[in-house]
C-alpha cells in the first residue's frame, strides 16, 4: 500500500485513499478537499473561521464571562444617609446627601453591567425591551442633549466647588 496516497479526513477522522475518497479543490485541481465523499455529503454549510478569528472569539466570550464575574463579585454600597452617618462623622450633610447618590449610581451601573454581560453571554434571555436606563440617575444621555463643551465644563467646575 501506498501510504503518501493516504489522507486522514477533516469530519470523520478516517484515513483513506486521496484518489478515491478526496474530491479535487476547484481552485486549484491539484490539491484536494479536507473532507471526505461520504462527509462533504452529510455537510450542507462548512463555516470556516481563521486561527486568529478563533482565538480572537475565545478571548471576547472569556472577558465578558470574567467581566460578569467581577461585577457579581462586587458588594453593594450603603445608600442610607443613617448609615453613611455612622460610617462618616466627620461628613458634612452635603456630603452625605452626595456621597448617598453616588453610591446609589455606583449599584445601578453595577446591576446595568451585570445584566448587559449576562444578555451578551445568553443572547436568547436578553429582554425584548432592552435593558432599562436610568434617568433618574444619570440624566438625558449626551446623544440626546446638545452639549457644549464650555457648559460641559462649567458644570463639572461648580460639582468640584460643592466638594
Amino acid at each position: 500500500m501506498n501510504f503518501s496516497n493516504l489522507k486522514k479526513c477533516n469530519s470523520c477522522d478516517l484515513t483513506l485513499d486521496k484518489r478515491l475518497n478526496f474530491d479535487r479543490k476547484e481552485s486549484n485541481q491539484f490539491e484536494f478537499q479536507s473532507v471526505c465523499k461520504e462527509c462533504s455529503k452529510t455537510i450542507t454549510r462548512t463555516s470556516r473561521q481563521s486561527p486568529l478569528s478563533k482565538r480572537t472569539s475565545r478571548y471576547v466570550y472569556e472577558s465578558h464571562e470574567r467581566e460578569l464575574k467581577y461585577a457579581l463579585e462586587q458588594k453593594v454600597e450603603v445608600t442610607c444617609p443613617v448609615k453613611l452617618r455612622k460610617k462618616h462623622p466627620s461628613f458634612t450633610d452635603h456630603q452625605i446627601a452626595r456621597m448617598s447618590r453616588l453610591n446609589e449610581k455606583i449599584n445601578a451601573a453595577n446591576d446595568f453591567l451585570i445584566e448587559e454581560q449576562n444578555s451578551w453571554l445568553n443572547p436568547s434571555e436578553r429582554p425584548a425591551e432592552g435593558i432599562e436606563y436610568r434617568e433618574d440617575l444619570f440624566g438625558i444621555p449626551f446623544a440626546d442633549v446638545e452639549y457644549t463643551v464650555d457648559r460641559l465644563e462649567t458644570e463639572i467646575r461648580e460639582e468640584q466647588k460643592e466638594i
